[in-house]
């Protein structure tokens, strides 16, 4: 008996290969209909795919750099609040100690000694305060502690204090003790780096040096002030009766000058802040240029697509309604 039509497997070949092409355009034009994206952009955009991938790397690199903002935002916001509680500290006891200057006795002055220590040890707190993992006052140290306890601290300075002669060479022989090269500051006192933090890249190009250290001059300022003032009338001591109030004077005013000293570090601080914020909205401006490019490049009209969507959904239909009527053929079919 002779064949008529098309043979069987070519036939059923050809209509499997229509109704899987028509299956893939589908799920492309649902892609696009849904998302305004290609479903295959490699395909639509012929020779502006390494035009799109470049933008898209420029976007990635931006949003990398938000993480970097991000924690610098963290990290200097933390050391302001640090570095204001320092300056409230050193301005409390100096205002306390200014009304005592005037109508105080040595009881009063004992209480300031107290106040004073309590102070100090808020200070080092501070300046031992850390951030996501980082000491922020310890320079490239950042796994440091910074700054020894005040145990530590009041362990080293009131013997140098007891062997003064009187109230302006224990106070000078403390201060060179505080602040010369390799003197008991930096051997026992500070143990944080020479060097700053590394800074961060918050933007391309953008480098952003936002670190305060806790050897910094205002700071031991205020830590040495106020160990003079811890120390001058803590009657556990032995430092001369006759010096303590000269001693409790010349730190309380030593104390008062270097509130402005923090001020202009907090300054520092602060510009260092502005400039984040600044590379921050330029980034977030940058994104959002790239992005509306991606999309006029790699977007798909929501609307086209939803059409072909429907164009297409129509001839799969009608090609599974072929492909069953095919299956059903008989004999009878032809009478």
């Amino acid at each position: 008996m002779p064949d008529f039509g098309f043979p069987a497997q070519p036939r059923q070949a050809l209509i499997r290969s229509t109704v899987s092409n028509l299956r893939d355009r589908s799920d492309d034009a649902r892609v696009a209909a849904v998302t305004e994206r290609f479903a295959d952009v490699t395909r639509e955009l012929d020779g502006r795919v390494d035009e799109l991938m470049q933008i898209e790397k420029s976007i990635r690199d931006l949003q990398g750099y938000a993480d970097a903002i991000a924690l610098s935002e963290g990290r200097a916001a933390t050391s302001q609040r640090a570095l204001d509680q320092i300056r409230t500290s050193a301005q409390e006891i100096s205002d306390a100690s200014t009304v005592l200057r005037t109508n105080g006795t040595d009881q009063n002055f004992e209480t300031l000694s107290g106040q004073a220590r309590g102070q100090l040890n808020s200070v080092i707190a501070s300046l031992n305060t850390t951030f996501a993992g980082r000491a922020l006052f310890a320079g490239d140290a950042v796994d440091t502690t910074p700054i020894a306890n005040i145990d530590t601290i009041m362990a080293a300075s009131v013997p140098v204090l007891e062997a003064a002669a009187g109230a302006n060479a224990a106070y000078t022989d403390l201060q060179i003790e505080f602040f010369g090269a390799g003197n008991t500051f930096e051997t026992s006192l500070y143990a944080g780096g020479a060097n700053d933090a590394p800074v961060t890249e918050v933007g391309p190009g953008e480098r952003v040096d936002y670190g305060v250290r806790a050897d910094e001059d205002p700071m031991r300022q205020v830590l040495f002030n106020m160990t003079v003032l811890a120390a001058a009338f803590d009657k556990s001591n032995a430092i001369d009766d006759t010096f303590r109030e000269d001693l409790l004077i010349t730190a309380s005013e030593g104390l008062r000058n270097s509130i402005d000293a923090v001020t202009q570090v907090q300054g520092r601080l602060g510009t260092a802040e502005a400039r984040i914020a600044t590379v921050k909205s330029r980034n977030i401006a940058s994104e959002a240029s790239l992005t509306l490019t991606y999309n006029d490049i790699a977007g798909a009209d929501a609307f086209t697509a939803a059409i072909s969507l429907n164009e297409l959904e129509s001839q799969l239909e009608v090609a599974f309604a072929t492909t069953a009527r095919l299956a059903n053929l008989s004999l009878a079919n032809f009478r």
